[in-house]
């Protein structure tokens, strides 16, 4: 391990197209080669010298250099930025100028959380012959934003906005640098900062956003905040996977808006990625983390002690893959290096294993049932490994005037709403939520994988949404969100296949809860609940089946869930039992 560290900041790097990128570049100061871990971002670099995926003094001193390049149009950064435009070719050449530097020997591997995972992606994509292995952390497996719920047809409203007030800032600073005005930029990220709930609330929503965020909506609207941009095709639902050739770390969270994204990316690369060698070299790691730099081994309103994530004095988990990771693709050392390394809530604590799911998981059918009266947490639902009878629908309003409020959940940071587990006895005391709960556990029940509602529902509307999310109760009857999934109904069939809901038919519905690790612990339940919005995390549905933002005037909708023996609503849950733990 080195300790003597070399920081240059603000190096040029010239694009194809002649626009002049900075980074920041990290080394041991010794005047020899190392590999080089390069992220680009367009949140600052300024900002980026450390978090928990990969800190860069600490992997400098392990012996490599680390550069840190502000994305094009982007703080130190000239040209301009245009959301949603492809990096590419800026990736590429950043990837070559890297390996061509004379403190570089030649190997590039990639990191990065987020967007910072979005540029790996087309950076391999597009192929660099020095690039080695990418690490995209908390990233989307598709090229389409935010597409965990987009894919699904909802807009992810408080965190679209809330990113885009964040993303103004550096727009209205290099707008004046330039000596034009910023004020209405100005004025419109300080409402987004202090009466952001007015602006989420606002009807028609489309009306509120010129005046709140001026020409950015301009540029963002049609790229954030439509399901599917225009000109999509269907080979813009994932990235091209085909083409990645190099081996990758997929780093996730149980609690990050990615939290399925992790594992589509970990698992069409081991399937269909670009060579046989690098279908043999896939990795993933998952903790209870959320979608942050940040990985503490506390989330909302539950610690999971200190081996979930950073401390004061200690490594990080996601660090250490990292660390092992490089070594092993790009020094070619022979480190210990699993295929999977995830965490399991409730045990607290680290396991390993070859594939995912992981072999010998039972995908267990929990069947929803009630005597009509599943609503609030005191009502009569239950969730049941019993194959429904006759048994009548539970029934609800869902007034879109009257949104359930988001509580926790898989959320952004940068909005007022605090990500990861908390309490939800606020959700299920409404009346327009259906919990369906099993009897207290005789023993401990660990679900790890995918997690699947199979709902038949009907509504009175032509279009609304349908929401589920699966709880830990414990025995002093603390409820805390686990996964959450939802499914806008138009979209039922598939993003690129809209269709109008028959108002009082029964329609089966497929909602998928992405993936988690728990134990349930003995003498805990497990519920779900079942309802129509998670407002403002998403968009209230205004049930008029009208383009998003447009209405002023939502229709309240009443919905029916149905559970018996022609219609057996059912919760699939990744079981894996005791003797494989």
């Amino acid at each position: 391990m080195t300790t003597s560290i070399r920081i240059d900041h603000d190096v040029p790097m010239q694009t194809r197209d002649g626009v002049t990128l900075r980074a920041d570049v990290f080394r041991p100061d010794d005047g020899s080669r190392y590999p080089a871990l390069l992220t680009r971002t367009p949140y600052g670099k300024h900002g980026y010298f450390h978090n928990d995926f990969v800190s860069a003094i600490a992997a400098a001193r392990e012996g490599f250099a680390v550069v840190i390049q502000d994305t094009r149009g982007r703080f130190a950064s000239d040209g301009d930025y245009v959301p949603g435009i492809p990096e590419g070719d800026d990736s590429y050449d950043a990837v070559e100028w890297v390996a061509s530097q004379p403190w570089c020997d030649g190997a590039v591997g990639m990191y990065g959380a987020s967007y910072g995972g979005r540029v790996q992606w087309e950076a391999a994509i597009a192929q660099p012959p020095s690039l080695r292995a990418i690490a995209p952390g908390i990233a989307d497996a598709s090229p389409i934003n935010w597409s965990e719920r987009q894919l699904k047809g909802a807009v992810m409203l408080e965190d679209t906005l809330s990113w885009l007030a964040m993303m103004v800032v550096d727009i209205a600073a290099r707008t004046e640098a330039g000596g034009g005005d910023a004020s209405a930029l100005r004025a419109g990220t300080a409402r987004a900062g202090t009466d952001l709930d007015g602006l989420l609330r606002h009807l028609p929503l489309r009306d509120a956003l010129p005046p709140a965020l001026g020409p950015a909506v301009e540029q963002f609207g049609t790229v954030i905040l439509d399901p599917l941009p225009p000109g999509a095709r269907p080979s813009d639902l994932l990235w091209n996977f085909e083409r990645v050739a190099v081996p990758c770390l997929h780093s996730g969270g149980w609690y990050d808006l990615f939290a399925g994204s992790t594992f589509i990316g970990f698992g069409e690369m081991r399937k269909g990625g670009g060579s046989s060698a690098a279908r043999q070299s896939q990795h993933l790691v998952c903790g209870p983390w959320a979608h942050n730099r940040s990985l503490p081994p506390y989330q909302g309103g539950l610690n999971f002690g200190t081996a979930a994530g950073s401390t004061p004095t200690g490594s990080t988990p996601a660090w250490a893959a990292h660390l092992a990771f490089f070594d092993r693709y790009l020094r070619g050392r022979d480190v210990h290096l699993p295929g999977v390394r995830y965490f399991v809530m409730g045990a607290d604590q680290w396991r390993e294993g070859d594939d995912w799911p992981l072999p010998g998981t039972q995908f267990t059918r929990f069947f929803l049932a009630s005597r009509g009266n599943a609503r609030t947490a005191a009502g009569d639902g239950v969730l049941t490994r019993d194959a429904p009878g006759t048994q009548p629908p539970d029934r609800y309003i869902y007034d879109p005037h009257n949104p359930v409020p988001t509580t926790g959940g898989r959320l952004l940071f940068t909005g007022k709403r605090a990500p990861g587990p908390l309490e939800q006895g606020r959700v299920e005391v409404r009346d327009d939520v259906l919990c369906y709960t099993t009897p207290e556990l005789t023993e401990d029940l660990e679900v790890t994988g995918p997690v699947i509602l199979h709902l038949f529902a009907s509504t009175s509307a032509v279009d609304t949404d349908f929401m589920a999310k699966l709880v830990d109760v414990y025995p002093n009857g603390a409820a805390f969100n686990i996964a959450e999934g939802l499914i806008r109904a138009r979209y039922r069939e598939g993003i690129r296949s809209p269709k109008p809901v028959v108002p009082g038919e029964v329609t089966p519905y497929v909602i998928d809860l992405a993936q988690t690790s728990i134990v349930f612990r003995r003498g805990h339940r497990i519920r779900l609940e079942v309802t129509s919005s998670n407002f403002p995390l998403i968009d209230r549905n205004m049930n008029t089946g009208n383009p998003f933002g447009v209405d002023s005037e939502g229709v309240p909708a009443l919905q029916a869930v149905y559970h018996d023996d022609r219609y057996p609503s059912y919760l699939e849950l990744p079981v894996i039992p005791a003797g494989a733990r």
